[in-house]
């Protein structure tokens, strides 16, 4: 199953988000593990930002994003893309930024700590809670 994942979720992981980190890390590791994982393309300039302005280092910030690509494949975005996220009625443009990315990737789900962003997507989101509930009960921590 192709799974896009959102930037919250790779934060929670990134940064040790508490009490999210170890859920994410668990849905995370079935993505690599067992799916089709995906980002979007704008999720990775915002990811070495926020890690490089955690960490204090850029190399930090490097490091985990190349070890992110290493597994997840980014999502290609192009100019309909855009528009189209212009067109979803989701109040965040951002969020309408992943809509739109998914849709256009062929996503079945988006895992995204904010599931109540996403209820006018296209693509239906799922906490990393819940994907492990449905999809990797066993994974649960």
């Amino acid at each position: 199953m192709r799974v896009l994942i959102d930037t919250n979720v790779i934060l929670d992981e990134a940064l040790s988000r508490q009490p999210w980190q170890p859920t994410a890390r668990a849905a995370m590791s079935e993505c690599h593990r067992q799916h089709d994982a995906m980002i979007a393309f704008h999720t990775l300039p915002t990811l070495f930002y926020l890690i490089r302005r955690h960490s204090q280092s850029a190399v930090v910030a490097k490091r985990f994003c190349q070890q992110l690509v290493s597994w997840a494949r980014v999502a290609p975005a192009d100019h309909t893309v855009a528009l189209r996220a212009f067109q979803l009625p989701l109040s965040d443009f951002e969020d309408a930024m992943q809509a739109s990315v998914a849709e256009a990737s062929g996503a079945a789900i988006i895992l995204s700590r904010n599931t109540k962003d996403f209820t006018a997507s296209p693509v239906p989101a799922m906490t990393p809670e819940d994907f492990l509930l449905t999809y990797h009960p066993a994974s649960l921590p």
